[in-house]
């Protein structure tokens, strides 16, 4: 390749407005998405695809700014900030708009939250919105129909704002300039990295350090920074001959870099559900960041153009699968996600995750190709006015009154949703009646005489209260002390019937981590009572270890039951939990009896709320007398 050829290259590349791969790449980083949410346990930290997205966008963005400041001394952020809201808003009106109104059929737990996420995602906030309202990303149990939308609110701040920074920070674009702007931007995104993980540290909700955009920006200033750093590639002008030894290392890091992604997709966790000491999220999201732009970097300028590794991952990445994928990835993030959540409340509970994944995927393409050739191609190449009036066109009248007809039903379904948006859920609203009859019984105790000894934690007492005696058949209700999740707050009622005078502790979102300090505080508090329900197997995995500890603390005078959990097909974790459960139960059968609440519900779902995970008022009496049921099995033996 001659040196004419080469520097003509890029620039006729960046006039056609594409970089060879970006597209392949692109495709990568939605299937990760789309595996991360449809198909539970395949890719845990598949969510790293939304970071690629944003090292993408921002090398995109801050390039298109170089070139057209570069072409015209200026940029034109009016039509700029035209040009984006025409690429996103189009798209994101129908898709929300169809899949509130689907939503009104489905009903129930469906519209929580509604009125707010249609009004945060058609003010770009929707991030912040739910930040505000204090709703959980990573809670699955209960999803909100519109939660995807938070990374298009960031990106679409971000091109609010980086166009005003840019412009200021540049003034004259020397390539020194642009060198002090890359690390500015470096700056930043250490920042960002470094306030998320100082307020989880403080302990704020994750939540909120996902979703925020100032804890959330990393990505974007990455991709910015190396938009700054190849200005004359990105502006296409004449690029300096590179060293085969400099093509080598950046062909090299480019594939370093879909490794990486790839494998922090399938071994990082979200951390939502992980146990303490494993990778948390920000370093995992900051890592595949980098990678995105050791990517990006490889399919940028020369580099991409001469034989070598460079090239190769190119040439891999334009294949015409990833290419049509990447084409349409905007629609698939967009719809997949209602979509799925439509499925979640509409389908039978106990539908295997596969089985839901495909039929959501051939609802999601057909909805994708849809938008990419009737609403996203015709508004990109016409402009929104142009688009609205060939819908008005003589040769379009045809279409035109069904369009019509079936956007004025959309319209009113919406208003429906709008209005009869749920107070809370069903799950809420069960957890909160329980709570209200949740009693730990203030017994004064002696600590001396019942409380668990520091020294001997396996030889403690039976509490106050309670008279056992070695021919009793059970123990009373005062003689027990449960330990439990929101499962267990949602049937308090009917656990106060079944076994009066119970010291039930329970809270939401409880897992088996916190199961052996929050029995010692109870046992401070009403005595070492001989009995003890442990219901910890629905917010993440039981191994074998733990029980062990809880049963080693209890000794030989008190006695265990363990609730087995239950929930949708796609919580991976509480059949794990269920197995340790009932293999410990088998290991330790004089001292651990199982109350089955799994086997109970798994064919009853009419016994639970929308969730499928807590019990209405019947399936909390289920839950109850099993419970009951369990600790009689106990017998003499707890005494």
């Amino acid at each position: 390749m001659t040196p004419a050829s080469r520097a003509a290259a890029p620039r006729s590349h960046w006039q056609r407005g594409r970089i060879g791969g970006l597209d392949g790449l692109r495709a990568i980083a939605v299937v990760l998405v789309l595996a991360y949410h449809l198909l539970p346990g395949a890719l845990p930290g598949g969510m790293v695809g939304v970071d690629v997205f944003f090292a993408i966008s921002g090398f995109l963005i801050t390039s298109l700014l170089l070139v057209e400041r570069r072409r015209t001394g200026t940029v034109d952020l009016r039509r700029f900030w035209a040009r984006r809201l025409r690429r996103i808003l189009p798209a994101l009106v129908v898709a929300l708009a169809t899949t509130v109104a689907l939503a009104v059929l489905v009903g129930g737990d469906a519209l929580l939250g509604v009125r707010r996420q249609v009004a945060g995602a058609l003010l770009l906030v929707y991030n912040w919105a739910e930040i505000g309202s204090g709703s959980s990303y990573f809670d699955q149990t209960q999803p909100l129909l519109l939660t995807n939308v938070w990374s298009l609110a960031v990106e679409e701040q971000f091109y609010l704002l980086w166009p005003v920074i840019v412009l200021l920070a540049l003034g004259p674009a020397t390539a020194e300039r642009r060198r002090y702007a890359a690390l500015g931007a470096l700056g930043l995104a250490g920042l960002s990295a470094l306030e998320a993980l100082g307020l989880l540290d403080a302990g704020i909700s994750p939540s909120r350090v996902y979703m925020g955009t100032d804890t959330h920006a990393f990505g974007l200033m990455m991709g910015s920074a190396l938009a700054l750093l190849h200005g004359r590639a990105t502006e296409g002008l004449t690029l300096r001959p590179q060293s085969p030894a400099v093509r080598l290392v950046r062909g090299a890091l480019g594939w370093a870099g879909l490794a990486g992604v790839v494998l922090i997709a399938r071994f990082a966790d979200d951390g939502s559900l992980a146990p303490p000491g494993s990778l948390a999220p920000v370093p995992a999201l900051v890592a595949a960041s980098i990678c995105a732009v050791g990517i990006l970097q490889a399919l940028t300028g020369e580099v991409a153009l001469a034989p070598g590794p460079a090239r190769a991952l190119q040439r891999m990445l334009r294949a015409r699968p990833l290419t049509w994928v990447g084409e349409r990835s905007y629609g698939l993030y967009l719809w997949h996600w209602p979509l799925w959540v439509l499925a979640f409340y509409a389908l039978p509970p106990r539908t295997p995750p596969l089985i839901v994944a495909i039929i959501v995927m051939v609802v999601t393409l057909v909805a994708t190709e849809s938008s990419y050739r009737w609403i996203e191609t015709p508004v990109r190449r016409q402009g929104l006015m142009a688009w609205l009036s060939a819908l008005a066109a003589t040769g379009h009248r045809r279409v035109a009154l069904p369009v019509a007809a079936a956007s004025g039903l959309v319209v009113v379904m919406v208003g429906i949703a709008l209005v009869t948006q749920p107070a809370s859920s069903g799950a809420q609203q069960v957890i909160e009646a329980g709570a209200a009859q949740v009693t730990v019984m203030p017994v004064p105790v002696d600590s001396a005489q019942t409380g668990p000894s520091s020294e001997d934690p396996g030889s403690a007492p039976a509490g106050a209260g309670a008279d056992p005696t070695e021919d009793s058949a059970a123990c009373t209700g005062q003689e027990v002390t449960i330990i439990g999740d929101s499962v267990t707050l949602a049937s308090a009622g009917p656990l106060s019937q079944s076994l009066p005078g119970a010291a039930v502790d329970a809270a939401v979102s409880r897992s088996v981590y916190v199961g052996l300090p929050t029995l010692q505080a109870v046992d401070a508090r009403v005595g070492a009572r001989p009995c003890v329900v442990m219901a910890l197997a629905t917010n993440g995995p039981i191994e074998t270890g733990q029980l062990e500890e809880i049963l080693s603390y209890l000794g030989p005078e008190r006695g265990l039951v363990l609730v087995t959990g239950h929930g949708p097909a796609r919580s991976t974790w509480i059949d794990q939990a269920n197995g340790s459960i009932q293999a410990f139960a088998q290991a330790h059968p004089d001292r651990v009896v199982v109350a089955d609440w799994a086997g109970a519900v798994s064919d009853r779902s009419d016994l639970l709320v929308d969730d499928q995970i807590h019990p209405g008022p019947q399936g909390a009496e289920l839950y109850a007398e099993l419970v009951a049921g369990a600790v009689a099995q106990l017998g003499p033996s707890a005494s």
